[in-house]
């Protein structure tokens, strides 16, 4: 690269990055509103909160890169415009191929950049996150029982503890739902809670222990030691579920269980997954290459045009419509999953017309 090449693209990678750490920071926040219950309920240390945030940056990483390299691309270029600098290097024998190279260049590093994640990171960060997520929710640690508060563990489980210190639980309530004809409920003034790998127990002392009987008798239980299983349904493993598209794999996506009723009617969803992944780098470097060519197709202005910003930034939101559009149908529609690179084509042959526009103009 030479120097000119060099110049913009430092101008371009400076103003991504921040572009970057300005939406990841938006977007943090906006997570941390929808965890901000279960960190509060559960009393989540940060290292967790942590973990599930950066699970969930690879899942959009992706889909934000077209938009921060076009956003790059129109600060660097417009202001290199009001600057003058563009009307120099133009009138200095550059064509306008060699003042797409660095953007070129800027967006392939970036599209390698990008299919990293959506082939390898991406779906391994999903699943991680769901992971955690679910673990979250159905960890039945004592740490995680606030005192004073109604815990609802699972589905079957509503638990009050009074107190919870180093001796273990006091003063605790549970009301359990397993059998919706045949609640109970279970008050003990002592208790601790038993973690092993296949089991979670709750070890309960002198209490009582409530239900009804089918013709709605209250009857009462009194026991000196009680021992209760909180586990969830039987036989359920999070880890063996039905995972979704965007969790498996390319080699998973590629090769659906036949046997599996769930992944025969998700077929098109697996292979729209498939393309989607290859077509999201290709959009970094095709939108980026159309914008610019856009701008540089944009007849000169002495004062700045407000109508040329608002064409800009119309297009950069039509591109991102396109692709989420196409996107959506090629999920709908049996073997149209080549729909996905619809938006590439469609910007690479606008990028040629305006390519050829901005050269009939240089040479007027």
């Amino acid at each position: 690269m030479n120097l000119v090449d060099k110049y913009i693209f430092k101008q371009l990678f400076n103003n991504s990055l921040l572009i970057l750490v300005l939406i990841i920071a938006v977007f943090s926040l906006a997570k941390s509103v929808q965890l901000i219950e279960l960190i509060v309920s559960r009393g989540l240390p940060t290292l967790i909160f942590l973990k599930l945030i950066l699970n969930s940056l690879p899942q959009i990483i992706p889909t934000l890169l077209p938009i921060i390299v076009c956003l790059s691309i129109y600060f660097v270029y417009t202001r290199m415009i009001t600057d003058k600098e563009l009307i120099i290097l133009q009138s200095s024998s550059f064509t306008n191929l060699e003042l797409i190279k660095p953007t070129l260049i800027f967006a392939l590093v970036l599209s390698f950049l990008s299919s990293f994640f959506t082939l390898y990171q991406g779906p391994e960060s999903n699943k991680n996150f769901k992971i955690l997520l679910y673990t979250i929710k159905n960890n039945y640690s004592s740490s995680l029982l606030q005192e004073g508060m109604f815990n609802t563990i699972g589905k079957d489980f509503t638990i009050f503890i009074k107190k919870n210190n180093t001796d273990g639980l006091h003063n605790i309530f549970i009301h359990d739902t397993r059998d919706p004809e045949k609640p109970s409920t279970l008050i003990a003034t002592k208790g601790k809670i038993i973690n092993t790998n296949s089991y979670t127990k709750i070890f309960l002392q002198k209490g009582s222990q409530q239900f009804q009987s089918k013709d709605k008798k209250l009857s009462i239980l009194y026991f000196d030691e009680y021992l209760l299983n909180i586990n969830q349904s039987k036989g359920f493993d999070f880890l063996n579920r039905w995972k979704s598209p965007s969790e498996r794999t390319l080699t998973e996506l590629k090769n659906p269980n036949p046997t599996s009723l769930d992944d025969q009617n998700n077929l098109q969803a697996f292979r729209a997954e498939i393309t989607m992944r290859y077509s999201m780098p290709l959009n970094v470097l095709t939108f980026s290459i159309f914008l610019l060519s856009f701008i540089l197709s944009l007849k000169f202005d002495r004062v700045e045009n407000l109508s040329k910003t608002i064409k800009i930034l119309s297009l950069l939101i039509f591109l991102q419509v396109l692709a989420i559009v196409f996107s959506n149908l090629s999920i709908k529609l049996n073997n149209f999953q080549i729909l996905n690179f619809f938006p590439s084509f469609f910007s690479v042959i606008f990028s040629v017309y305006f390519l050829m526009k901005s050269r009939t103009l240089n040479n007027d």
